[in-house]
Order: structure tokens, then sequence, then C-alpha cells
């Protein structure tokens, strides 16, 4: 007699998922890798993520064989009822997996504010207080998701673009019956069996392509090859690495992303008009007039440093006393003034119209909504199918995040007080309240439009003005600051995918706070063993300009953006930066421009009538990207989100539902997979006309590639 199938249950009992011992080690096995894994590359020239989607693909085979072989056995832990394979790997329990995965992906921010303040300012802290430092920054923001849930999570219109690639990948997983995956009478193929497809795809697509064989084919750079190379003016604007990308595109989907994807059509369409602008109008126009009395040896456009006047660059060394860490006046008038690169300067004109923009824009646009739901916070009211089905499991009680809110606060005031950061308990007060203000406008844009937007500007400028001079108070503050509100916003994330799935939200709560606990230790401890050995150190200092594997892990952009804000905004303050030099404008009009767009577009939607106006979203259509990345993306994010999100969506919707999230999550996983195996697995790839990995080609490959890889020849001869 065969033994009957164990029932597959169509809900989870009231037990934790989190006894489901066998999935445990998963979690930690999986986290501890990726974390590893990510912060290591982080200190790579040409930074790319690994996708926390490697965590949760990795997990679903494990789960599912863990599931078939794991005897069944109950017990009580500590009044915790235990049983070590109550049946099949369920959905739930496999969300909890990727949620505490992506946790481990997404990293401390914190960590950087270490890694610069002892290679550039010489300062170490101790292991307990950095310990101490990267979690009370990484965890203050849990309590204020706790705050502002039932506005941000239970309203249907709040969809989070986001979350939806996410959602179709674990419904494909587990075959979860969802209206675009309903039969309608005809043969399809199944959703797993498309991510394969995509990922497989995906996968033999990089490698033989811009990830591996033929990097070269990375970037097509249009104007650069239709223009002469004498002409200096447009190899520079053609070139996405050095100049604005005008005409260039790439072909690497690490620059693109599955985010062209999923974020809504609308929202695709103002980046694309943003970029149109601020990058191949407005920066050329900007430079090529001069506006801001450049050095006379041109820099970079798309440069992260900071320069002098004699086009060298700016150093900490140059102007920061070693002892006190505070910025010497006297050394600093003597190079003043200093330069940023164009695109610098475009950005951070971007950070002080993007956020006042999404200030004012919630307020105009969104305000009744947010009162009336915090009126009817305690009363009941009509809510859609997803809530109702999520209410069976009981809510994280307001006392857990409290109570979480204050030991985190506390440790945080100790830190700074006892610590070597001499960071003043009033600041971190301050950084909680500026993060706890922001959060909800910031949220309900990437609740509705799928684009983040961070706090690094804006609590640098604050800081800046009340202690300049102090650039390791100024990145302390910085990291709780942008901290707070983005480790908020994961929360809310995981929330709100929890709410899609029907998984418990105290589930999610308790392995959100585990994780995090994990990879401030997995983070620490792979930052220390990267930053033990003085080569590694000498590589950063020296900015990638140096033979053989410093050249690859030696010039990484986001340590070099903090070190750079570091200066801007700590050592020199935005006083003496901005407002004493010709750069003043960057801050004035920009929030100027932030705050009154958004009315602008409210009158003319209240009095001009059409719903194009709401479609037009302030923090969006003045938001261009950042300097220093790959500018080549705007013409190929905007061709992959038209495709995708404009053609596919209106005129195949059946397939558009059942496979779009499906297959951008199998190119995120394909890529993902492909970056690992080149950067620890793969030889170094052979060099013919189309592949220079080592950048020592010959003279003739050289030539056609130009010195910056992107077949632009920006320089002078």
């Amino acid at each position: 007699m065969t033994a009957p199938k164990r029932p597959t249950r169509s809900r989870p009992p009231p037990g934790c998922p989190l006894a489901h011992i066998p999935c445990v080690g998963d979690w930690f096995r999986l986290h501890d890798c990726s974390r590893l894994d990510q912060h290591d590359l982080h200190f790579r020239t040409n930074y790319f993520a690994v996708s926390s989607y490697v965590a949760t693909l990795l997990s679903y085979p494990i789960g599912v064989f863990m599931a078939k072989v794991t005897p069944r056995i109950r017990f009580n832990l500590f009044g915790l009822e235990v049983d070590t394979n109550p049946g099949p790997f369920s959905v739930k329990e496999h969300v909890l997996i990727g949620i505490f995965g992506s946790t481990g992906a997404g990293g401390v921010y914190a960590v950087y504010n270490l890694v610069v303040q002892e290679v550039y300012y010489e300062m170490h802290m101790n292991a307990f207080w950095s310990l101490s430092f990267l979690f009370a920054s990484s965890a203050l923001g849990f309590g204020i998701s706790g705050m502002c849930r039932k506005f941000l999570i239970r309203p249907s219109h709040m969809i989070w673009p986001t979350v939806l690639p996410t959602v179709a990948l674990y419904t494909a997983f587990h075959h979860v019956d969802i209206a675009a995956t309903k039969d309608d009478g005809k043969k399809h193929w199944s959703q797993l069996t498309v991510f394969g497809i995509g990922v497989v795809g995906m996968m033999f697509y990089h490698l033989i392509g811009p990830g591996y064989l033929t990097q070269m084919i990375g970037n097509i750079s249009v104007l650069c090859w239709v223009a002469p190379k004498d002409n200096l003016l447009l190899q520079r604007l053609g070139s996405p690495i050095w100049g604005t990308g005008i005409l260039a595109w790439t072909s690497d989907w690490t620059n693109i992303g599955s985010g062209a994807m999923s974020v809504p059509y609308w929202s695709a369409v103002n980046i694309f008009v943003c970029a149109l602008f601020f990058h191949w109008i407005a920066t050329p126009i900007m430079w090529s007039n001069d506006w801001f009395k450049q050095p006379k040896m041109p820099i970079a456009l798309n440069s992260t440093r900071l320069f002098t006047s004699q086009s060298k660059v700016f150093k900490a060394s140059d102007v920061v006393d070693r002892d006190t860490h505070i910025m010497d006046t006297a050394k600093y008038a003597q190079r003043a003034p200093i330069h940023m690169s164009p695109f610098f300067t475009i950005s951070y004109f971007a950070n002080f119209t993007t956020l006042p923009a999404a200030l004012v824009h919630t307020i105009v646009w969104y305000g009744k909504d947010i009162v009336a739901r915090f009126r009817m916070s305690q009363e009941e009211e009509e809510e859609d199918i997803h809530c109702k089905l999520i209410d069976a499991y009981p809510e994280v009680p307001n006392t857990w995040y409290y109570g979480f809110l204050a030991l985190t606060a506390v440790l945080m005031l100790l830190t700074g007080e006892l610590s070597e950061l001499q960071f003043p308990w009033w600041a971190t007060i301050f950084a909680f309240v500026l993060s706890a203000v922001s959060t909800i406008p910031i949220a309900v844009v990437l609740a509705t439009s799928g684009v983040a937007l961070y706090m690094n500007v804006i609590s640098q400028f604050l800081i800046g003005l009340i202690l300049p001079g102090q650039p390791i108070v100024m990145m302390a503050f910085k990291a709780l600051g942008v901290s707070v509100s983005s480790q908020c916003l994961t929360l809310l994330t995981d929330l709100k995918l929890g709410h899609y799935l029907k998984v418990p939200p105290r589930h999610v709560f308790i392995a959100q706070v585990t994780s995090q606990l994990f990879s401030v230790f997995v983070v620490y401890a792979s930052m220390r063993v990267w930053m033990n050995n003085p080569d590694h150190v000498q590589w950063i200092l020296d900015d990638g300009k140096v033979e053989g594997p410093g050249k690859s892990w030696g010039s990484s952009q986001t340590h070099n953006v903090y070190y750079s804000a570091s200066l801007i905004w700590g050592a020199i303050g935005p006083k003496r930066f901005f407002f004493d030099t010709q750069y003043s404008p960057v801050i004035w009009v920009g929030v100027i421009v932030g705050c009154v767009t958004p009315i602008v577009l409210k009158l003319a939607h209240s009095f001009i009538g059409g719903s194009y106006w709401a479609l037009i979203h302030p923090a969006l259509i003045l938001g261009p990207g950042g300097a220093g990345g790959n500018q080549g993306t705007t013409l190929s994010y905007f061709t992959v989100a038209t495709v995708f999100q404009f053609y596919m969506y209106r005129y195949r919707s059946a397939w558009w539902k059942r496979y779009n999230y499906v297959l951008a999550t199998a190119f995120d996983v394909g890529v993902a997979l492909v970056a690992l195996a080149t950067t620890f697995v793969l030889p170094e790839p052979p060099e013919w006309l189309l592949n220079c990995p080592s950048g020592e080609c010959g003279d003739s490959i050289a030539e056609l590639h130009g010195p910056y890889g992107d077949w632009c020849h920006p320089l002078e001869a």
C-alpha cells in the first residue's frame, strides 16, 4: 500500500513559517553569500549589483528538496510549537526567504562611511562601535514604517510597481492562481517555463555579448561613429562615459535593468523627457557657455571628482587636518575655488528639485487622501480583497515598532557620543525627525511611480550649514538620514509584497529585523577582510590608475561619490562651496523650481483640464540620473519600456499579464548569474577586435575603442 499524500494547504496554519526548520539554514546561507559577494563588488570600478532574485531562485529547489526528504518531527521550543516539515514548500515560506535575502543584497549604507573615513581621512573605529553604528543607522527606520503603513500599504491605488515583478516570480514558481494566469481555454507555456527560458537566454546573450566575450557592444556610440575623430565637441558629447551620451545606446542589461519592464509607461516617458532635456540639452549648453567657470584644461563632463582651477583632483589631505579631521580654512583658501563636472552640477541641481517637488506634489495631489485615511484609520471602511484576506493574520502591534524605535535610537545616541565619531546627540534626533517627515512623500512617489528618492543631498546640505568643516560628522549624519528613510521604504516594500501574497505581517517584520542584524556582521567582516590588505587601500587612493587587478577594483564610483560629497558638504560646507561661489543658483533655483512645478501642474489640471496633467510627475521630470554612470541608458531604457510597457501592454495584453514581470525577473537573474560566473569562476576573456578586458590591447584596437572603451575620443591628441 502506498503512503497517502500529504494534503496541500490552501493557507498556512497559525504557526509561524519561521518554524519550518529545513528552510532556516537556507535563509542564513543564502543571505551570507549574497551579502559577502555584494559588498565586495562595491569596490569594483564598474560596480554591478548581484540581484536579490538569485537567493529567491536558489532557495526554491533547495526548499522543495528539503520538504521531500526531511522527516517530520514536532516539538515545543520555549513555548513555540516547531514542526520540522509541515508540508510542501509553500509560497509564504519562499517569500520570507526572499525577504531575508533581499535585505542582505540591499546592504548597509553606513559602511560607505567607514570605508571613506578610513581610506581618505585615516580615522579608524573599533569593531564594537562600528557594528553599533551600522546596526543603529540601518534599523532605526523600521520604527517609522509602523507609523505610516496604513497610508501606504492598504490603499489599492498604492500599487508599488517595483513589487509586481517579484509577485510574478513567486506565482510562477508556486503556480498561484491569479487573474493573469487563470485558464482561458487556450494552451500556454507555464510562467516557470518562460522564466527558465528567459534566464538561459539572457545568460547566453551576456556571455557571448557585453558581459564577457564581446564587451565592446555594450556601448553603441552613434555620434562618435559618424563624427570625425578630430571633432572633439561631438566626440565629447557622444561619449557615454566621458561625456553626455547623446545618441548613445547600451546593450548591457546591467545598465538597463528590469525597471524598464516594471515602471508604468507614463513614468518611463517622464524619465526619458527628463534625460533628453538635462543630459542632451542643458548640460551641453551649460558646458559650452561656461556657466560655472570651468578650469581651462577640460575635465570629464561625467566625472564625480572635484577639481582645482588647474584641473588637478582636489583631495581631503590637501585641506583636512589628520588629527582633528576639521578643515584648515587657510589651506582651502589657497586652492579655492573648487569645481565640479557639468554632470555632477546637474545631479546636485536635480537633488534640490526632486525632494521639494515630491513633498509639494504629495501635498497638492494626495494631501486630502492622506488626511482622510488618517482620520479613518480607527474606523471601519470599505477595502479591497487584498486587505480582507490579509486581515486573517494579526497585524504587527504598534508597541513592536515603537519599542524597536526606542532601542535603536538609544543605541545610536550612545554610539554618537561615546565613539570616535563624536556625533552630537541632537544630530541623531534631527536626522530622525527629518527622515520621518520626508518618508511619506518619498514613499508615495515609490508606491505610485516606481521611482525611489533619497535623503542624501538634503541631509548633507542641512548638517553642512550647521557644522561646516567637519566631514566625519557630516558623513555620519548623511548615513543616518539616508539609512532611516531607505530602510523604512524597504520594510514597507516587503510589507506590500506580503500584502499581495498574504504573508503574515508579523513574520515579515521578524524576517526583516533578523536579516538586518545578521547583515551588519557579514558586511563588517567583508569590509575588514578587504580593507586589511594594504594593496586594496592603495588601489582606491590611486583611483584605479594602475595596471593589473587594481584597474578593475580601484575606482569605485560609489565610494568616489561618497568621498566627494564629504568634501563638498562636510569639509568645505555648502556656504563656501555654493552660496559664496558661482554654484549658488544650483541650490536656490533648484528649490524654487521643485516647489513651483507641482503647483503649476495642479493648476493646469484644475483650470485647463485633461488627464495628462496627472501623468507629469515633477519628481521624475526634474530628476535626471546621477553623474559617473553609463549615460547610454537613455534611449535603451525608453526603448525597452516602449516595447513592453506600451506596445505589449496595449496590443498583447494577455501575453503581458501572463509573462511580462516573469520575463523581467528572469533577465535580472540571468545577468546576475553571469556576473557571478565571470567574477569568480570564468577565466579572463580573450582579447580581440570587440573585446579588450584588460585595457592593454594592441595600438590599433586601443585606438579603435578609445581611451574610455566606448568608441569615442574625447581627449586631445
